[in-house]
């Protein structure tokens, strides 16, 4: 009976140690992309592999080919699974804002600000007047225009999702205002946007400038 024991113990720690070490070996597995590409998906999972772990890119099958632990494949399985979804639909609020510094008076913003007047509180301006909004409504990798009354003109490409910081990327996004028939490049930037989070850049011709062009972006899903 003692050595009946003694064998089922070392059976044990030998099945063990066999499935300890089976875990711990390389394995491959292919990941192919429908609404992705595979160049993007290699670098939302780099940081996920382990310190053996390697990947490559299959252009001509938009597939990635990665090598690491059984572990360390099922997650990433799971993430390329969350990322790999159609284009998803956003909204792109833009609202354009004439700033200016007026000594010796008080802090005046007209009514149409009112919702974002603490954040223009922020600025070193103390007056402010609305030159118009309008709003995109487009899905990922779509390019957008939009006109205002006004003369400007904002165009941009809405870029892909990013689920960990719940942001969207506006690429290129050039305000430009149309001026004796031709358009003036006023600005151009990328930016990732935080969903629902309201954001205001300015453009200005030098840092003391007393006059300013804010532009209010907002993004909703």
């Amino acid at each position: 009976m003692k050595r009946a024991l003694v064998a089922l113990t070392m059976m044990l720690v030998a099945t063990a140690a066999f499935a300890d070490a089976a875990e711990k070996s390389l394995s491959v597995r292919s990941f192919t992309f429908k609404y992705k590409e595979a160049d993007k998906a290699a670098v939302v999972i780099k940081s996920m592999l382990s310190a053996d772990g390697s990947m490559s890119i299959q252009p001509s099958t938009n597939a990635l080919v990665v090598t690491d632990r059984a572990d360390i494949l099922r997650n990433i399985a799971k993430t390329l699974a969350d990322y790999d979804t159609p284009p998803q639909a956003f909204r792109l609020f833009v609202r354009l804002v004439g700033a200016s510094r007026v000594q010796g008076t008080p802090p005046k913003v007209s009514d149409d600000l009112k919702d974002v007047a603490p954040k223009l509180a922020m600025l070193r301006f103390n007056a402010f007047e609305s030159l118009g909004s309008a709003d995109f409504g487009g899905r990922e990798g779509d390019p957008g225009i939009l006109t205002l009354p006004t003369g400007y003109r904002a165009d941009f490409k809405l870029g892909e999702y990013d689920p960990a910081s719940d942001s969207v990327k506006v690429s290129d996004f050039h305000l430009s205002k149309l001026q004796n028939e031709q358009l003036t490049s006023l600005l151009k930037t990328t930016l990732n946007l935080r969903i629902g989070e309201t954001y205001v850049i300015g453009a200005t011709k030098t840092a003391q400038s007393q006059r300013a062009l804010l532009i209010i972006l907002v993004a909703r899903k």
